[in-house]
């Protein structure tokens, strides 16, 4: 078989309006329609998707057991698929742990396992789509409460009638926002009312909380006292792929009853083995947890020289607040032009007139390259009115 030249594949990609082209790894900087551009838009927070020892795992695990899994996830897989599991889980503080195929898939998972008809899910306004969507499978009852509000909660918590408050959904770090939801009190509303707090940490693990143990960690909160989910396509080593994590019992209750787990393609194991080497090297605290989060300070320090007011946050994301969705299109073009990349947020991801550009700095990048990206910033902000 004649492999296709990465020029060939650039050559017959077809263009999509506002859609960029990458053809380069995504690390601090990437090869974006053609140029090489400092990169503030990608999820691979630590830097980890292009470590050489990732890729090497990923290569490694190729060879030894193939392109696809073979066989569905419920009669067998491989050791480091097992293995991923059981240290995931030690990571984050919680008994077990399961492997799906993507966030998406195991917030699908859990909510249509743990809630159903005649019971009532509780669900924070600004949480994932992914959510969303799995709330309406569910076909539970959905209450949503406003963003990040433990009075709001409380108070729908007070209207459920005589339908059983099965679970408390919400982001663990919020992607528009970068903040982190309330979880001390979530957890105890989630206990008063029998409820199982359910938080999806895609944008918290390894990226909040001591070396990187996720949102329940940064609030002080005992993580057996939640149900997490999550993704391995960001924070660690981009490889597609998602888990749900926490008890024993519910785990194997997912394991034996989730449908997006039990009727589809698991996560592979060369993508497992990325995953693995990703954690590990977070776990070993060689520097890019720290590194992460020296770079986010810098980032923000230099933009609050520079005149713009920036909300706090513990994790990376940085929203830069526009209003207006054609500014926000016109400096997220001028940046590109400067070799900066930092994707427009506007309508539907966000209210009309609430347009930002969202910068997600990361531990691959330098501090040059931050200094020479967030001059281009408060230019672009200032020159394009």
């Amino acid at each position: 078989m004649t492999p296709i030249a990465p020029a060939a594949t650039t050559a017959i990609a077809p263009k999509r309006i506002g859609v960029s082209t990458i053809a380069s790894p995504v690390h601090g900087t990437a090869t974006i329609n053609g140029a090489a551009t400092i990169m503030l838009g990608s999820n691979n927070y630590l830097g980890l998707a292009g470590d050489p020892a990732v890729a090497e795992a990923a290569i490694e695990a190729l060879r030894r057991y193939g392109v696809g899994t073979g066989i569905n996830p419920c009669f067998a897989r491989t050791p480091v698929q097992l293995a991923l599991e059981t240290e995931l889980a030690d990571h984050l503080g919680v008994e077990d742990a399961l492997l799906f195929a993507s966030c998406s898939a195991a917030n699908a998972g859990v909510l249509t396992t743990l809630a159903g008809p005649g019971e009532l899910i509780l669900s924070d306004r600004m949480n994932h789509a992914s959510i969303i969507d799995g709330c309406r499978l569910s076909r539970a009852s959905t209450l949503v409460y406003d963003y990040s509000s433990p009075a709001s909660l409380a108070a729908a918590i007070e209207t459920r009638g005589d339908r059983r408050a099965a679970l408390i959904i919400t982001d663990g770090v919020f992607s528009m926002e970068g903040d982190v939801a309330p979880l001390s009190q979530l957890a105890a509303l989630a206990e008063a009312a029998g409820a199982v707090l359910v938080v999806d940490d895609s944008h918290g693990t390894g990226v909040v909380g001591p070396n990187g143990r996720g949102s329940a960690a940064a609030c002080g909160v005992d993580p057996a006292r939640i149900l997490f989910t999550g993704t391995f396509s960001k924070a660690l080593g981009g490889a597609p792929g998602g888990f749900a994590a926490g008890s024993r019992k519910l785990v194997e209750w997912l394991r034996l009853g989730a449908r997006p787990f039990i009727f589809t393609t698991g996560m592979g194991a060369a993508d497992a083995a990325a995953a693995l080497a990703a954690l590990r090297a977070l776990r070993s605290g060689d520097g890019p947890f720290d590194r992460l989060h020296s770079n986010a300070r810098l980032f923000r320090s230099r933009l609050r020289d520079g005149g713009m007011a920036l909300a706090d946050s513990p994790s990376p994301i940085t929203p830069l607040p526009v209003g207006d969705e054609g500014r926000a299109r016109r400096i997220h073009s001028r940046l590109l032009e400067e070799g900066v990349f930092v994707p427009v947020m506007a309508h539907p991801i966000v209210a009309r007139g609430d347009a930002r550009l969202r910068a997600q700095p990361s531990a691959a990048l330098s501090v040059a390259e931050i200094e020479y990206a967030t001059d281009a910033i408060l230019d672009a902000f200032e020159g394009c009115r």
